[in-house]
């Protein structure tokens, strides 16, 4: 898996002038906290590194969901002992938008590819169950049937039915759909979970058992 820094170059529409903040010398804006969590500085939210949890825990066979499944999954994750997920936002953080178009930084998501994503700590910091061929949600709708979303080819914001798969007429996709859930604030896992993490460890040997209440 390569580092998200250079994801961009293959996720982008080969267009010259893509908005990617660089910057000589600077401090980072995502940072590893250890425990698969990610802090996004400059909007000041956490993210899972697992770009698809859902599957990860087995709500679903491929971790794809619609819209509603989407937002009481996240509503109800429990990660780690850290509860208060949901959706990414659509909008930039001035609040304006959600705004349409390719190679958008305004969101969440683009902001954590566009922006945040090119200045990490560690350096070649990586995601884990990244797939390419993937749309986002957001937790923004659109209308009533359709919410916003992330097309991460095109680097793209738009919008998509809440339920892609039923109705009269299915949209027909080549992308996976999932949820990427975000929290507010820098987050770390509860002592309690901690205490816990370490005596399971100890008397199993496994690190890797995730948490989940969904």
């Amino acid at each position: 898996m390569p580092p998200i820094r250079s994801l961009v170059a293959q996720l982008a529409t080969s267009r010259p002038g893509i908005d990617v903040v660089r910057q000589p010398v600077a401090a980072p804006l995502l940072i590893d906290r250890g425990s698969g969590l990610l802090y996004d500085v400059e909007r000041n939210i956490t993210w899972l590194q697992d770009a698809n949890y859902a599957k990860t825990v087995g709500r679903t066979a491929d971790g794809q969901l619609n819209w509603y499944d989407a937002q009481a999954w996240v509503a109800g994750l429990s990660y780690r002992g850290i509860t208060g997920w949901r959706l990414p936002d659509a909008r930039a953080a001035d609040g304006s938008g959600p705004r349409e178009g390719e190679n958008s930084a305004d969101g969440e998501i683009g902001h954590l590819f566009l922006v945040a994503g090119q200045r990490t700590s560690p350096e070649h910091l990586q995601l884990t169950n990244f797939q390419p061929y993937t749309i986002y949600w957001y937790r923004n709708e659109a209308s009533s049937t359709e919410a916003y979303a992330y097309k991460l080819v095109g680097l793209r914001q738009g919008r998509l039915a809440k339920d892609p798969w039923g109705g009269d007429l299915p949209v027909p996709l080549t992308d996976q759909v999932l949820a990427w859930p975000v929290h507010d604030g820098d987050v770390r896992p509860s002592l309690l979970f901690s205490v816990v993490s370490r005596v399971r460890t100890a008397f199993t040997g496994r690190t890797d058992i995730p948490d989940s209440s969904a």
